[in-house]
């Protein structure tokens, strides 16, 4: 189980590479309590990216600079989300977050449930044949 906020798939990959073809140095605890030892691994919150559609949340914030433009948020969650789907180790993911809380504003849907972005979309990114599968 691991968390990663990190906006750019470029430096998002660096931190996976190690599993996919190598030992998993990335993820060893210094202090030896929870040693990666090659297991299928689980990204449990990935992403987080901040995109504010409405008034809602105006003081809110995501994880790193938000996009510029709609296009730049499909370009950076398909390039993370590529990244995991990738790598023959990654047995899940999950996005940060489902809707926007409070003072976060990084949710795929708003406060409200309003979606933010096109369904159609993220299902065909998200449902792209992963590595682990072949």
């Amino acid at each position: 189980d691991w968390h990663d906020y990190e906006q750019d798939p470029a430096k998002f990959a660096e931190h996976y590479e190690s599993l996919a073809h190598g030992d998993g140095e990335y993820f060893k605890d210094p202090k030896g309590m929870s040693q990666y030892g090659g297991q299928p691994f689980f990204v449990s919150e990935f992403g987080g990216t901040w995109w504010k559609i409405d008034d809602e949340g105006e003081q809110g914030w995501g994880y790193g600079k938000a996009p510029e433009n709609i296009e730049e948020f499909y370009a950076r969650y398909e390039g993370l989300v590529d990244v995991l789907l990738s790598n023959p180790k990654m047995c899940a993911f999950c996005y940060t977050q489902l809707t926007d809380v409070m003072q976060e504003c990084n949710g795929i849907y708003t406060f409200s449930r309003k979606a933010k972005f096109d369904p159609a979309r993220l299902h065909a990114i998200n449902s792209k044949k992963a590595a682990i599968e072949e």
